[in-house]
């Protein structure tokens, strides 16, 4: 099964990934999350707060699995009992139980994501702020908050995570003692280009010995807390891989030097390609600025999960501006359902995401997916599939544009222009307006501020001067294949400017002698004479 988000606000971590009833699904009840899918059923998920001290059973399960009711439009009928109803509101934001519960009361979607079961058909999963079941509610402790412990994320950069480890002061000798170890590693061990997978158990080995040590010294609360150990995990990972980038991501580079030419010279070569020519839907096929800011970023991220999230954003900035492009070209009244509800699937996504590689002119690409690949480990214990989908899809779109030709289609006549980073910063700065105004729930897509925007764009434009100036000093070089052996001086001889005398003009000045010199073709001697 594959998901992904696409239509509300999402938070910085995916609620699925440490949901203990989506794990239960997953796991003890996967008859009851299968039957979900093969009908395609809207699977409810109340978000992990909200279940705290309360026992996860097939009940409740089954109370959060709708099917439509057969009576009414917008109702729906547990899986659990037909008796038990609720309606989906007008504003598709809430629902509001009808029959069956202890109590009326509305229950508000937080998010919704779409799965695909094993037939490529679509279902949803929704996160809703509780469970229908008012009766059921989290016992709060003296300070009125919740019974639970505290709520964690997993940080994103190699800054948050440094940040994150040191707030503990329990973690202060441990911390010691691996930047002992990692200053030594920087310092005397030698990285084989071969030998990248003993790299890779080395490092991941050591995370693993510091998670453990970090885990020792904390309290017992936090160490049953899922969420904290997946923050942990992260942050860990990062915390290490942050610290010997340099060293490793340059031998990756190497290893992979001859992929990254091979897909920079494809990008360049697809940079005015658009989607609709690689045969995406012409409805869903619209420039994409938001995702080509983002991606074009990656060379410049440090850790693996830094990078794992950057192409996690890149698909969510595609997918929300593909639906709003859908929204703004929607002719009323729909005539289908399909077309209201248009999902993207695989194949559309991966000719999507080549267009946006292309445009944003990444010179390491090859080595980025790699390194991510090799060197990120901490989403094998927590499960995150949504990350792996995008890393999966992404070297989907490489494998794509590495055995596919594209010489036909770079010489058809109707291309489109590549956009300007004045374009990009257009449409940046009109998409971040967009959403400062819309609903809390109305765009998928965590905005961070104009300064992080502007400081994307900045890094962008001199990344991409930079590589224009060098392309520029290559093209040169290559331009004076065809230019006289003898140098310019001599081409110079051989063409007389305008205004000059010409060549009879000029024997007269010279003179007899001077003039017979210069007909003299073996008169001066080039090189070495035998």
């Amino acid at each position: 099964m594959k998901y992904t988000n696409i239509g509300y606000k999402m938070t910085e971590v995916d609620e699925l990934d440490v949901n203990p009833l989506f794990r239960a699904l997953q796991k003890e009840y996967l008859g009851l999350y299968e039957k979900a899918q093969e009908n395609c059923y809207i699977v409810c998920i109340p978000q992990t707060s909200s279940l705290a001290n309360i026992t996860v059973t097939r009940k409740l399960a089954e109370t959060h699995i709708l099917k439509p009711s057969p009576y009414f439009k917008s109702q729906y009928q547990t899986l659990e009992s037909s008796a038990k109803v609720v309606q989906l509101e007008e504003n598709g934001k809430e629902f509001q139980t009808v029959e069956g519960f202890s109590e009326k009361h509305a229950v508000k979607i937080l998010n919704e994501e779409l799965g695909y079961n094993q037939d490529y058909k679509p279902y949803k999963i929704l996160i809703l702020e509780c469970p229908f079941d008012p009766s059921l509610k989290v016992r709060a402790t003296r300070n009125g908050t919740p019974a639970t412990t505290n709520s964690f994320s997993a940080f994103q950069t190699y800054t948050e995570s440094c940040n994150f480890l040191k707030s503990f002061a329990e973690y202060k000798m441990v911390l010691r003692q691996v930047d002992e170890n990692l200053k030594q590693f920087n310092a005397n061990y030698m990285i084989l280009k071969d030998y990248l997978s003993e790299v890779q158990h080395k490092l991941k080995s050591l995370c693993q010995q510091v998670t453990q040590d970090c885990l020792k010294c904390s309290q017992y609360a936090k160490q049953q807390d899922p969420k904290f150990r997946e923050t942990l995990d992260y942050s860990v990972e990062s915390y290490v891989m942050g610290t010997v980038h340099s060293k490793v991501f340059s031998v990756v580079k190497e290893t992979y030097e001859r992929d990254d030419k091979l897909l920079f010279t494809k990008s360049r070569q697809l940079h005015n390609v658009t989607a609709e020519q690689l045969g995406v839907n012409k409805k869903i096929a619209c420039p994409l600025p938001q995702a080509v800011v983002e991606l074009a970023n990656l060379d410049g991220l440090r850790t693996p999960l830094e990078k794992l999230f950057c192409l996690k954003s890149t698909i969510d900035n595609a997918s929300q501006t593909i639906q709003n492009h859908l929204e703004e070209n929607r002719v009323p009244p729909v005539s289908t359902a399909a077309e209201e509800n248009y999902c993207l699937t695989s194949d559309d996504l991966i000719p999507i995401l080549v267009t946006v590689i292309a445009q944003a002119q990444c010179r390491y690409f090859a080595s980025n997916i790699h390194y991510i690949e090799t060197f990120h480990w901490a989403s094998e214990a927590n499960d995150r599939g949504n990350l792996s989908y995008c890393l999966v899809t992404f070297k989907a779109a490489v494998e794509y544009m590495k055995n596919t030709s594209f010489d036909e289609m770079e010489r058809q006549p109707r291309l489109k222009r590549e956009i300007s980073l004045e374009e990009l910063r257009r449409a940046t700065n009109g998409q971040k307006a967009a959403d400062l105004s819309s609903p809390v729930n109305g765009s998928s897509v965590v905005q961070s501020g104009a300064s992080h925007y502007d400081r994307q764009l900045e890094r962008i434009s001199q990344m991409l001067k930079e590589s224009n100036d060098e392309l520029r000093k290559t093209e040169k070089k290559q331009s004076n294949h065809t230019s006289s052996i003898f140098g310019e001086s001599y081409e110079r001889l051989q063409k007389p400017a305008e205004g000059l005398p010409t060549r009879k003009q000029d024997k007269e000045d010279l003179g007899d002698f001077l003039t017979s010199l210069q007909n003299d073709m073996f008169g001066m001697n080039f090189g070495k004479q035998s």
